[in-house]
């Protein structure tokens, strides 16, 4: 503990130090390093893509706080998606037109597809903040890399986490997911390999994420009265999904979400706290190991005033990812030799809970993994893998 508050006080030292001389020195275009970040910050996903967005600018103070790149700062330039397909195509060539040597984004799949795409023409890498759509790196591009886990990693981690909060008498289960690649691609992996966990399915309800009501859903999920539900979806369609089923005093007998937007965020905590308390989610999470993930935690709060939101710890990690490979290059403002350095990552020190971040010849990260967390007493609480759990024991 003390050495992780040297850390901490050592970096927002680091930090203030950094705005002096910024302060003190112009910098001008051909000083910095520019990196793109493409992400929904209007709409009804604005909350997810600002909170992406405000997690890339912590990163880039401390990496300039630290030197920058060989002495030359990162500057993040952010447009905004409008959390579609048109909008991310617009945004990203704006970017690749601005003299980024990297983009990064984009939260949702459908829009990465697009932005992918652009990075490809342009020969100008993309690393993927949030999309967990399986299409997105099975089309041979050479210059899209994701970190986070994709639909196939999620689904798996949900069927092998299965057995820490599953019960003898755990027989059917529904799911109710928003309908894009994403809802629809995690429920029908599961529900494809769900014989080989004993279960019965008796529902399958889907939606559009735009929805400005879940009352029909919830009334036709309470009539089928799983003895498991699984809730895929955004923030703000599982926020109305959960309060619709608080408001009217359902209790459904175990909720276990998958890749949910709104269980695993702080903000789904400070709304309904301990009313919540049992739901788990194989989802997103930080490393509590890592004193980089502390340091990030707490001067996200600082700054922000709140917790980071769970997904934008990746919005975070895709500017070390991009950073980390631009110390490699010889020439950091060439896209072609940035590429070629991210493809050769082999990342150790960073905040999520996996092993060390490498690509295989596709651009997905080899090891990374869904956590599961459990609501108890108004807290996220992982409890699996075991070397990340904050407790030893799933409360069945």
């Amino acid at each position: 503990m003390r050495s992780k508050r040297i850390f901490l006080l050592l970096m927002t030292a680091l930090l203030a130090l950094s705005m002096v001389l910024s302060g003190c020195k112009s910098q001008t275009a051909t000083d910095t390093i520019k990196i793109g970040s493409v992400h929904p910050l209007t709409g009804s996903m604005a909350y997810e893509g600002q909170a992406m967005v405000n997690a890339q600018k912590i990163a880039i103070d401390k990496i300039n706080a630290e030197g920058g790149i060989n002495g030359r700062f990162l500057e993040l330039v952010a447009k905004d998606s409008l959390g579609t397909s048109s909008g991310a195509a617009n945004a990203a060539l704006k970017l690749t037109n601005s003299g980024v040597v990297a983009l990064t984004g984009t939260y949702t799949s459908s829009s990465a597809q697009v932005v992918s795409r652009t990075a490809e023409k342009t020969r100008i890498p993309l690393v993927v903040t949030v999309a967990s759509s399986d299409n997105l790196l099975s089309n041979g591009y050479r210059y899209t890399f994701r970190v986070q886990p994709s639909v196939s990693v999620f689904s798996q981690n949900f069927l092998k986490y299965l057995s820490y909060f599953k019960t003898d008498d755990m027989e059917t289960v529904a799911f109710i997911y928003e309908n894009s690649n994403y809802g629809a691609g995690i429920s029908e992996y599961i529900t494809d390999h769900i014989d080989e966990t004993g279960l019965r399915i008796v529902g399958m309800l889907s939606y559009p994420a735009t929805t400005s009501t879940m009352s029909s859903e919830v009334t036709k999920l309470a009539a089928l009265d799983p003895d498991l539900l699984v809730p895929i979806g955004y923030y703000s369609d599982q926020n109305l999904f959960m309060k619709e089923v608080l408001e009217r005093g359902i209790q459904f007998k175990k909720i276990v979400g998958c890749a949910n937007g709104a269980f695993s965020d702080a903000k789904f905590l400070r709304t309904y706290g301990t009313q919540v308390d049992g739901i788990y989610d194989i989802n997103y999470r930080y490393n509590p190991n890592s004193e980089e993930a502390q340091y990030m935690l707490e001067t996200y709060r600082e700054v922000y005033g709140e917790d980071i939101p769970v997904h934008a710890i990746y919005g975070y990690e895709s500017i070390m990812v991009v950073a980390d490979a631009l110390k490699r290059c010889k020439n950091p403002d060439d896209p072609e030799e940035l590429r070629d350095a991210i493809a050769a990552s082999e990342i150790y020190e960073h905040v999520l809970p996996q092993g060390v971040i490498k690509f295989d010849e596709k651009g997905e990260n080899i090891n990374s993994a869904g956590v599961l967390v459990e609501i108890r007493d108004g807290k996220h609480i992982i409890v699996f893998p075991e070397e990340y759990a904050d407790h030893d024991e799933v409360q069945k």
